[in-house]
């Protein structure tokens, strides 16, 4: 399980993503979102995915409304490009209004992005978390068979 944190601003982050990546990604934060409502003993609605280990690093460190916040716009995004690149709605979109509508602060946006780095067999020393993510997401790329963009230009740091 993963969140790409490839830019402080959701909505560029999901546009940052190889297709490969944004298909997982409409899943993953779905399941991200499913566990925090289990967390918080909020009821997961009919459409919505099973929890996933509400120990998973990334999970426990969507600790904060600030955090819970940047993911559900992460989410929201996520599905506004998969529409855009493949011209229809991935499974999970009709999830994401509902995680928002149970999840949402709305005067709790800034602070903190210190989400959880789950690094397999990749190491990089960077304090800045979208310098991290955006170093691994290089690191990804030359171990990946296809990296395509459709309808998109791969962001310029990763060119």
């Amino acid at each position: 399980m993963q969140l790409f944190v490839l830019d402080h601003d959701p909505r560029r982050a999901a546009g940052m993503l190889c297709d490969k990546h944004l298909r997982k990604m409409c899943l993953e934060t779905a399941q991200i979102l499913s566990s925090v409502l289990f967390n918080k003993h909020l009821p997961l609605l009919p459409g919505m995915p099973k929890p996933y280990n509400p120990h998973h690093p990334v999970i426990a460190a969507v600790n904060s409304c600030s955090k819970i916040n940047w993911v559900l716009i992460y989410n929201s995004a996520l599905h506004r490009e998969y529409r855009y690149r493949f011209n229809k709605a991935h499974a999970y979109k009709s999830s994401a209004a509902e995680y928002i509508h149970l999840l949402y602060v709305p005067e709790c946006f800034t602070g903190d992005l210190s989400f959880a780095r789950g690094f397999k067999d990749f190491t990089v020393q960077e304090n800045d978390i979208v310098k991290a993510y955006r170093k691994y997401y290089l690191h990804k790329k030359h171990l990946m068979k296809h990296f395509i963009y459709t309808k998109r230009l791969p962001p310029e740091w990763l060119i």
